[in-house]
């Protein structure tokens, strides 16, 4: 059993020895050159019960005959030691072609209490609500009820921008300033805005745009905060409901909602909390105003679910291939037609040669990743809550995830761009939220 790992263990030791990979591959390369022994050593020792590391219930999917029982010990073992030498508090999952080869839970999910995090405890997605609120925009208009290149003022008439279309909110195309300056400038009672009350905050303090609606790509949450509006008012349905009965539901979501301040006494005590560091502890973020705005962030979800709503596009449900495809396809820009990599929903990376489409958030302390390999078909899902930057962590995932193939070819690795992952956009009047 042993003699495969070995191998592995040799391969990446030459890899180490006679190529020079950029700064940063798999995290840190020396951590895949100690030996099998250590692997084992940390895996049983207290460390992984310190960090309380939990394994995830069974998930019943169809096995693909990719990996021996060797590779499958080899991937979990290697993950685990990196995850714990990076001091990783969090959950991730990660998968090729339906098969789970490593799903683990490190940490807390309530850093004042110690509340250790299970494979159940749901994480605020941030960013990555953007996937489900474009791919619910693309079921309405499935149904007949609105085209996205319909004026958004064609279904929300009191939206002050005429030229800006449903397409242009989904490419982060509008040129829309940042809803949350207005919030924090002129909102002034005790509960948070809902994103009626967004709306009215634009008819009432009229901003102008950043550029011309379709000439620049500049990435925007207030374009997802009245994709939110527009799903409410298209379906007669609270945004919170629309998601639980049109997607949650039927993909057996079980654990993911919409998380809404504004009826607090509703929502679960029992999911993760954000948090920053000080000093040597941490300090838990509270809701801000801006938590009443659903669409650009606000849903809750654990990798457990994250894998079903993976599986659901990867089937093709929901909404037809070409549907898929259309999401997952380079926006076009300016009379000259350039290609930004953002689709509706999704950014857009290449790895390996391969189409790469994925979400990563960040807000209140949560950070958060999921990406879809669409050739291959695999899957890497990263959910933290103590505000830890996750690119490298990210990158240093994807690369065992793809280790063969990079031992095969290590002059393809592509590096993950940062600025996907911390800078923010929205406006003229940008806050910290991607």
């Amino acid at each position: 059993m042993l003699q495969p790992l070995i191998k592995k263990a040799l391969d990446f030791f030459r890899l180490a020895n006679h190529q020079k990979p950029r700064p940063g591959f798999v995290g840190n390369i020396s951590f895949l050159l100690l030996s099998l022994g250590m692997v084992a050593f940390i895996a049983q020792s207290g460390l992984v019960s310190e960090h309380q590391v939990h394994e995830p219930p069974s998930i019943h999917t169809e096995p693909a005959p990719l990996f021996s029982d060797d590779d499958l010990y080899f991937y979990r073992d290697t993950i685990t030691k990196y995850l714990l030498s990076q001091h990783f508090n969090g959950s991730v999952l990660l998968a090729r072609r339906g098969e789970i080869i490593f799903s683990r839970s490190f940490g807390v999910a309530d850093f004042r209490h110690r509340t250790p995090l299970r494979p159940e405890t749901p994480f605020q997605l941030a960013s990555i609500s953007k996937t489900f609120t474009a791919t619910a925009v693309l079921m309405l208009q499935e149904q007949g009820l609105l085209d996205i290149d319909d004026a958004v003022a064609d279904h929300i008439p009191e939206f002050p921008y005429e030229q800006i279309t449903i397409r242009m909110l989904l490419t982060h195309t509008s040129g829309l300033q940042n809803y949350m300056w207005l919030v924090e400038r002129y909102w002034k009672e005790e509960l948070p805005p809902s994103n009626e009350d967004m709306l009215d905050l634009f008819i009432r303090h009229p901003r102008p745009l950043d550029f011309w609606p379709g000439r620049r790509f500049a990435y925007s949450n207030t374009g997802y905060a009245f994709l939110g509006l527009l799903i409410e008012r298209v379906s007669g349905q609270p945004f919170a409901d629309f998601m639980h009965h049109e997607i949650f539901a039927p993909l057996g979501m079980e654990n993911t909602f919409v998380y809404n301040p504004r009826r607090p006494g509703e929502m679960t005590t029992d999911r993760a909390y954000g948090f920053r560091r000080w000093g040597r502890g941490h300090i838990v973020i509270p809701d801000v105003l801006h938590d009443g705005v659903m669409g650009d962030k606000g849903i809750y979800s654990n990798v457990h679910d994250l894998f079903l709503w993976d599986r659901a596009i990867a089937a093709n449900r929901l909404l037809p291939e070409e549907r898929w495809a259309e999401a997952f396809a380079h926006t076009l820009v300016g009379n000259h037609q350039r290609p930004v990599r953002y689709g509706m929903g999704w950014r857009i990376q290449q790895f390996m040669g391969q189409h790469v489409v994925h979400h990563p958030g960040r807000w209140n302390g949560f950070r958060t990743s999921l990406k879809r390999f669409v050739e291959e078909d695999a899957t890497l899902i990263l959910l933290n809550n103590n505000s830890r930057d996750i690119t490298r962590l990210v990158e240093g995932l994807q690369n065992i995830l793809f280790m063969q193939e990079i031992l095969d070819d290590p002059s393809d690795i592509t590096r993950e761009d940062a600025s996907e992952y911390e800078v923010i956009g929205g406006g003229s009047k940008d806050q910290t939220r991607q």
